[in-house]
């Protein structure tokens, strides 16, 4: 009877607190990357980070390489959700929905200096690493696409004429190179600063936005 309890009381493997578990790593990379750099993390540096023993990442990851990518997988994908929720809460009109994603590409949750850091380093890193690529290929692109669709419609709804591919190229360097400028000298630009500069970018194409209320 003890025994058939404790079964019932057992989480199977893949539980929420083996997840919750998961996610403790990926804030000690982040945190890790942040500090140090991406090519000098080590699963030292990443227990140290989170307080865990040297073996426990072996329960949840085959190594410290797919530790990293997973960590910095989640970061895409939490800029993904996080920009494409701040684009429906704008409404429907594209050039609100733009200006929602450039908010929300500097502030948090998306904007904080781990994550920052950990996409400069894996824009920066890329170019060695072909995982890394991927998982900067499978964002950036799809990304880019879906911001020259909103460029597309907020031209035709406001008889401008754009090159929306080129355009959101442009947006979307802008953005990652003030990341980029931020991590070297954030004395000098600021997340706010470097907000207006996007919005900046989008008033020049488009007419100006309605200022909210």
């Amino acid at each position: 009877m003890q025994k058939t309890e404790k079964r019932a009381r057992g989480r199977p493997v893949g539980s929420s607190d083996q997840e919750a578990k998961r996610q403790e790593f990926v804030i000690a990379v982040m945190k890790a990357i942040a500090e140090r750099g991406y090519k000098d993390v080590t699963v030292a540096t990443i227990c140290e980070a989170a307080g865990f023993s040297r073996g426990l990442i072996g329960h949840y990851f085959p190594g410290k390489d797919a530790l990293l990518l997973h960590a910095v997988g989640e970061v895409a994908k939490d800029f993904e959700l996080a920009t494409r929720a701040a684009a429906d809460a704008a409404g429907q009109d594209p050039l609100d929905r733009l200006h929602a994603i450039v908010s929300a590409s500097f502030r948090a949750p998306v904007f904080t200096p781990e994550r920052v850091l950990v996409w400069v380093a894996l824009a920066s890193t890329s170019r060695w690493s072909p995982d890394l690529a991927e998982i900067y290929h499978k964002l950036n692109r799809p990304y880019r696409r879906g911001l020259a669709k909103l460029m597309q419609r907020a031209a035709n709804a406001r008889g401008a004429k754009v090159n929306p591919d080129r355009l959101a190229i442009t947006l979307t360097q802008l953005t990652e190179g003030l990341w980029s400028g931020w991590a070297a000298d954030p004395k000098t630009i600021s997340a706010a600063e470097g907000e207006a500069a996007c919005h900046d970018l989008l008033d020049a194409f488009f007419p100006p936005r309605r200022e909210a209320n």
